[in-house]
């Protein structure tokens, strides 16, 4: 890749000022540089030399990278959508996974750009990664085995929305597959083409990784492998089922977890109230190891006059109540069972959600509010089960993941420029930049939990991480995306004090936007690794099938010389041997009468159909 790289533009329209890669901060503003790279995607009308600027903005970097130097101008939206475009769009909602488009090359019809999440930056600001992220195949031998499992649980989460838009072969091919840390990265959508991969496709690919797997869990993926190759797994699903149950071991046996927790509001500069509610309360630090004591809730009250205030403030006291009794017995007997059961601690906090829902909406019934009097609130949730993270959304309040390799966006809106995007309408940023695509689609308060969906998430954490909870009077304008790396980071790598975090984001909230309620929450997950203590579950295909009942073992392979590797299946030999079969009788039939016409003197009249049928129709 070119060491040469162009000045880039700072970011705030008055500014104007042009600052060099290296620099993290705007020389005159001090509003951080934003440093964008792209993917050329689609075909370019020509040839373009590394240092080249397309569209007298993107800079070519290597081969189809390009920076933009001018992060200040909205992209260029398409003229056309194209399919492949489309299925980019429709997937708005994996962005974390899989990139989006962000913008047209002005005088490239067939040319696209792809905007990926949590590009990997060294401390100059440039890629660490020629293709921008490191491919799956090579750092799976340096990972810890929980994260190899992780790596491919999240593949198995990723199969159905990838086959309902028919690019699911983007899934099954190793060098389209790059890693950022702990979170699985597809490059770019591949079509599917007449025909969809299978399950079968994705067994002979993790056949591929065998040799890179650590030998706690090798002989798991290999005992999987062998069953999706002899039908005994014909279900996505069900291999889905098999990695919770072995993440959920390793997590228990190799890794102590504590946690620490801070929330913290201000009502921001244009606000007589602060309609925003946070649990804990604010500006106390929280210390705790797991379960329903890592509950962290932001809420952003909208209506009005205090009524968002209610709305926000009832959504916090009936959540909570509600997992607090949900979890208060069952808690510590999921965490210290023998078996993982994701589904129901997902059902526990939809049921808590939808119940606050209902309150307000009655309320709002009850005091006859219509339209835009009634009082309502956005919800974001983070709680801690065991060695997953859960994330519930309604709204516009966002979830941030920071680890020491970047900042993901966890959440998706629920307002208008989601829906435009997901629809296929155009692109994101264009989309976003109209102020009435703001508008929020739905609230906790507006209507009946009947139509209300709720967005559960669940991750699993397999690294020190801070995860943050904000309402739109910080995440606006992209202040996470620009802050994380100075302000939050610190908190991994240099041990920084939880509530000066919190604090310097309220001011950050305040001195760049400040045009609203500002209310922040980071749970800090500290993993200790341990050896398995005697008595804890040993992890084996034996254990696992003890736990799922469905689950058999695999007939093992043969070993008979004369195998080949690519032998056929036992339903293709049938088939071949009954052919064989047939063949034989139409042969013997033939000779037979051949011989009886050979010795009968009227046997040419026998003969001549034949001859016909063999040179063709009779005239």
């Amino acid at each position: 890749m070119t060491a040469c790289f162009p000045q880039i533009r700072c970011i705030v329209k008055k500014c104007k000022t042009f600052n060099p890669l290296t620099e993290k901060f705007c020389r005159r503003c001090n509003t951080p540089v934003v440093k964008r790279y792209l993917r050329i995607g689609g075909k370019l009308s020509r040839d373009y030399s590394v240092g080249d600027i397309l569209a007298d903005r993107f800079f070519l970097l290597d081969n189809n990278i390009v920076l933009d130097t001018r992060p200040d101008l909205l992209p260029t939206p398409a003229d056309e959508i194209s399919p492949i475009m489309a299925s980019y769009l429709r997937l708005f909602s994996h962005r974390l996974h899989l990139p989006q488009v962000y913008g047209c090359i002005e005088g490239e019809k067939d040319a696209f750009l792809l905007e990926y999440d949590g590009i990997p930056l060294d401390d100059k600001g440039k890629p660490l990664y020629p293709r921008l992220f490191p491919l799956l195949q090579d750092e799976l031998e340096k990972a810890s085995p929980l994260r190899q499992v992780n790596w491919l649980w999240q593949m198995l989460h990723l199969v159905k929305p990838l086959a309902k838009q028919r690019v699911l072969s983007s899934l099954m091919t190793a060098h389209n597959l790059g890693t950022c840390g702990g979170i699985l990265k597809i490059i770019e959508l591949l079509s599917d083409g007449d025909s969809s991969p299978t399950i079968k496709d994705l067994g002979r690919l993790w056949a591929t990784f065998l040799p890179k797997f650590h030998p706690s869990i090798r002989d798991i993926i290999e005992k999987i492998v062998a069953c999706i190759e002899q039908y005994l797994l014909t279900d996505f699903d069900k291999v889905l089922e098999i990695l919770d149950q072995v993440a959920f071991i390793l997590g228990k046996n190799c890794y102590n977890r504590r946690f620490e927790i801070i929330t913290a509001t201000d009502a921001g500069k244009k606000r007589k109230h602060n309609e925003d509610s946070c649990y804990p309360p604010a500006n106390q630090i929280k210390q705790t190891k797991e379960g329903i004591d890592t509950l962290v809730i932001v809420c952003d009250g909208l209506g009005g006059q205090k009524s968002g205030e209610v709305a926000s403030n009832m959504a916090i006291k009936i959540v909570q109540e509600e997992l607090k009794k949900s979890y208060e017995k069952t808690l510590k007997k999921n965490l210290n069972g023998n078996s993982w059961l994701p589904l129901i601690d997902a059902a526990k906090i939809h049921k808590a959600i939808t119940i606050a829902n209902d309150h307000i909406t009655a309320l709002n019934d009850q005091q006859k509010r219509q339209d835009r009097e009634r009082m309502g609130t956005t919800i974001v949730m983070a709680m801690a089960c065991g060695h997953e993270v859960y994330l519930a959304s309604v709204g516009d309040s966002r979830v941030y993941w920071i680890t020491k390799d970047a900042c993901h966006q966890l959440t998706v809106d629920d307002d208008l420029a989601t829906k435009e995007v997901r629809m296929g309408c155009g692109f994101y940023r264009p989309i976003a930049a109209n102020p009435r695509t703001g508008a929020l689609l739905q609230a906790l308060g507006m209507d009946s939990s009947r139509r209300l969906t709720v967005h559960i998430r669940r991750f699993i954490c397999d690294e020190e991480s801070v995860f943050l909870l904000c309402s739109d009077g910080l995440s606006d304008y992209e202040r996470v995306e620009q802050y994380w790396h100075s302000h939050i980071l610190p908190i991994i790598t240099e041990g920084a004090d939880l509530k000066t975090t919190a604090d310097k984001l309220i001011e950050i909230g305040l001195g760049k936007n400040g045009h609203d309620n500002i209310t922040v929450a980071l749970l800090h997950a500290k993993l200790e690794e341990k050896t398995p203590q005697e008595g804890e579950k040993v992890l084996s295909w034996q254990h696992l099938t003890e736990i799922i009942p469905s689950l058999v073992s695999p007939q093992p392979p043969s070993h008979s010389p004369k195998q080949q590797p690519n032998s056929l299946t036992p339903l293709f030999r049938k088939e071949i041997g009954l052919l064989v079969a047939i063949a034989a009788v139409l042969l013997a039939f033939s000779l037979w009468w051949y011989h009886k016409s050979n010795n009968n003197k009227s046997s040419f009249w026998h003969y001549t159909p034949l001859l016909a049928i063999n040179k063709g129709p009779m005239t």
